[in-house]
């Protein structure tokens, strides 16, 4: 409706969707209220450390995949995306021309896009998330299992970045805007349907610290820095359409060679974990509990030998090694009790 309504009409109506997940969210606690159920009280525990997500990153090469196949990808989809939209940009103002008397005439020549290339640029990107999100949704509802189901987790992994691969090629070879329009498609949609169901299947094998406190530095600052990564690829590359696909496509073809590989050895592991039982990320509570053992032993053996040496207070013994004249009942200090009871009457 951008061509019809205007552009700034449907930010505004961006804005009143807003609203109504508010006013959701209110209706929501309303009638269901907010407070948990059931819960078991919290028992206080020592907050963890700020590093230590970053700490288990770096310990373990399993997680360092994780990171490689949640996020490395969108250097591609970074890259691919701004392609479509440079190329975008280009066409609509082509087709609708700045003229002079307009606000985005400019006398040096670099002239803005008009209203109307503004107006079918923003339909066209409408048009896309509408393609995108009904693929991405047809996929995840009838495809993602069923490929998990007949190819497996280890050939589901190395699909995705087989498809990137094979897209950015396909946009090297031929870089016009709905090629491109179909690659941003695809990777989307492929993204939301196998890459991130499979992703998550490979934090079975892995420990709570692993999933919660690693899982977050992934998801929050290995994707953004994914983005920024992606972002840097296509400053340097800005200058032109044709210098952005021939340099871009370069890194993107790189990237994916290099998850494919990634996901080949990542399939491996996650079987050996499975199948052996293995925790990624267990190692250190381990090693604490191995040594808890260890201390508690010591103090069984310490206890053990001060109750075996007699002449300490820590020394329990039985009745049979006390003895009568321990326990005062031998007869001589019996005769002595009868005498002196004797002589007091």
């Amino acid at each position: 409706y951008a061509a019809t309504m205007g552009v700034a009409k449907c930010y505004l109506l961006g804005a009143f969707c807003m609203l109504l997940l508010q006013a959701s969210m209110y209706t929501y606690v309303h009638f269901y209220g907010a407070d948990e159920r059931n819960a078991a009280p919290k028992s206080k525990k020592p907050k963890a450390g700020v590093l230590e997500g970053l700490q288990l990153f770096w310990d373990h090469h399993y997680v360092k995949g994780i990171f490689a196949i949640s996020c490395l990808f969108m250097v591609e989809v970074t890259i691919v995306d701004f392609t479509m939209k440079v190329l975008a940009r280009d066409y609509f103002a082509g087709l609708h021309p700045c003229q002079e008397g307009m606000s985005c005439f400019n006398v040096n020549g670099e002239h803005g896009m008009s209203e109307d290339a503004t107006a079918s640029f923003t339909t066209f990107m409408g048009l896309f998330g509408q393609a995108t999100n009904t693929l991405s949704f047809l996929l995840s509802l009838l495809g993602t299992s069923a490929v998990i189901r007949y190819l497996g987790l280890r050939l589901t992994l190395l699909l995705f970045p087989s498809l990137c691969l094979a897209v950015i090629i396909f946009v090297r070879l031929k870089p016009t805007l709905y090629v491109v329009f179909a690659a941003m498609m695809i990777l989307k949609a492929s993204s939301y349907a196998l890459n991130n169901p499979t992703k998550e299947m490979l934090y079975q094998p892995t420990s709570s610290g692993v999933r919660y406190k690693a899982k977050s530095w992934i998801d929050i600052f290995g994707a953004r820095g994914s983005k920024a990564l992606g972002s840097v690829v296509t400053n340097a590359f800005s200058d032109s359409a044709a210098n952005l696909v021939a340099n871009g496509s370069v890194v993107g073809m790189c990237m994916a060679s290099f998850l494919i590989w990634n996901a080949k050895f990542m399939g491996k592991k996650f079987d050996e974990y499975m199948a052996s039982g293995y925790i990624v990320g267990d190692d250190e509570a381990t090693v604490q509990e191995t040594v808890a053992t260890e201390d508690l032993d010591e103090d069984i053996q310490m206890a053990i030998k001060q109750n075996e040496e007699k002449n300490t207070s820590c020394g329990i013994y039985d009745d049979d090694e006390t003895g009568t004249q321990e326990e005062g009942q031998d007869d001589e200090s019996t005769d002595g009790a009868l005498e002196a009871e004797t002589a007091r009457v």
